[in-house]
């Protein structure tokens, strides 16, 4: 498994869930799952591949900061 050059767009996907959880560590894993497979169904009928997981890590990353949580 390589960060700069994955086997496949499910291994990029798994690199998008990682980096984001480092982001934002206190988001439940589950949440980040759920986000990304929302924004990966938003992008279902793409022929072009390849900039997705780019796309879904935008989309999840904007909707994280804008989404107040709770002061710790």
């Amino acid at each position: 498994m390589s960060v700069t050059d994955p086997a496949d767009e499910y291994e990029a996907l798994f690199h998008v869930l990682v980096r984001v959880s480092h982001r934002f560590p206190s988001v439940p894993e589950e949440t980040l799952v759920e986000l990304i497979a929302g924004e990966v169904s938003r992008f279902g009928q793409v022929r072009l591949r390849a900039y997705v997981p780019v796309l879904v890590e935008g989309n999840v990353v904007r909707t994280l900061r804008a989404t107040p949580r709770p002061q710790t």
